[in-house]
């Protein structure tokens, strides 16, 4: 979820941004709105749709109310939207490993979780480890089934809120970890962590590691890491940050990954960060920032550079390509579920 500081930056980002459609999408092609969330009688706050991603089987995409406690799936067969997963952990950022299995960072504990898209479970509801209840009060409930593959803390102590997670090609998860207060935290828990930062967890899920022991800014402030996505050869990791002195708010930057998972060589690839992040087949990075207006941002991987700007009517928070032949991007943006068709097709799923 997007921070105050960092809306403030994009609101102050003004001119810059490249106005016409990229070069991947018709030139008169339009963003259809699919979805609007409703707000749920039992939360305060208006729809966060967050966390987009496809499901390799099907083309499916998945993606989250978090202020609602929701995964929801929209089949692109009957072109329908059905909740998933109720309550889901607070779940944010998700992804799919090469075992086909959902990630999700699942911020009510801090933890990182594993769920089936294809069996369930019944279990009771609410239990002092699962203490959400929204509106399904309490009983056995049937949910997919799903196993905590991290448990939310390094080093003994708690970590400050995984907010996006990425899958390798060698099925390590690479996942960022801000801190920012949640409304659902417990006694309005503080920051144990020193560091916010980019953690690995290992391809057997036993081990975590910080992948990186500190994460700053170009101009040496502690940064906040947020988007997180990897090349489909699995041997460059893009991380954005959400503060820098780029014009853009905030920065994005690239590393080398090692046969170990170790990630070297830093360096500047944007002067802006993002939300979420997306690659497609011809080179280009579709990023929900920076924006003087609602939209998404296309930006050349090769030079980091803005090649075209799409119109969005709320402000964009993630995007996966989906659908059968992957070529339509889609687009969570506030209380709206959207897409666009495009001419490419998604890069990390092209087989």
């Amino acid at each position: 979820m997007r921070s105050t500081e960092f809306l403030a930056c994009l609101a102050a980002f003004a001119s810059s941004a490249v106005a016409q459609l990229p070069p991947t999408v018709d030139s008169n092609a339009q963003v259809t709105k699919l979805a609007t969330l409703p707000r749920e009688s039992w939360t305060i706050d208006q729809p966060f749709t967050e966390g987009a991603t496809r499901d390799p089987a099907t083309g499916d995409v998945y993606f989250v109310d978090q202020n609602s406690n929701k995964i929801l799936k929209w089949s692109v067969a009957n072109k329908r939207l059905t909740t998933f997963m109720h309550p889901a952990g607070y779940s944010n950022g998700m992804t799919f490993d090469r075992n086909g299995k959902l990630i999700a960072c699942a911020d009510e504990r801090n933890q990182l979780w594993e769920i089936s898209t294809n069996t369930t479970k019944s279990v009771p509801w609410p239990t002092p480890a699962n203490p959400s209840v929204g509106a399904r009060g309490s009983g056995n409930i049937v949910l997919p089934e799903w196993t905590v593959i991290m448990d939310g803390k390094y080093n003994g102590k708690q970590l400050g809120g995984p907010n996006d997670v990425w899958a390798m090609p060698d099925n390590s998860l690479y996942f960022t970890d801000p801190y920012w207060s949640r409304r659902w935290w417990p006694n309005g828990r503080r920051a144990e962590q020193e560091v916010n930062t980019v953690y690995r967890l290992s391809p057997d899920r036993k081990t975590l590691t910080r992948a990186l022991a500190t994460f700053q800014t170009s101009d040496g402030r502690a940064g906040s890491p947020n988007g997180i996505i990897g090349s489909p050869d699995g041997k460059t990791l893009y991380v954005a940050a959400f503060q820098g002195p780029g014009s853009g708010g905030g920065e994005t930057y690239a590393y080398d990954v090692g046969a170990n998972g170790a990630l070297s060589n830093r360096r500047l690839w944007a002067s802006f960060g993002s939300d979420g992040m997306t690659m497609d087949n011809a080179g280009n990075m579709y990023m929900t920032a920076p924006v003087s207006r609602s939209g998404i941002t296309v930006v050349s991987i090769a030079t980091g550079r803005q090649v075209g700007f799409i119109p969005v009517p709320e402000s964009p928070a993630n995007l996966a390509f989906g659908g059968p032949d992957q070529s339509v991007l889609y687009i969570t943006a506030r209380t709206g579920f959207y897409s666009i068709q495009t001419k490419v097709k998604g890069a990390h799923l092209v087989k």
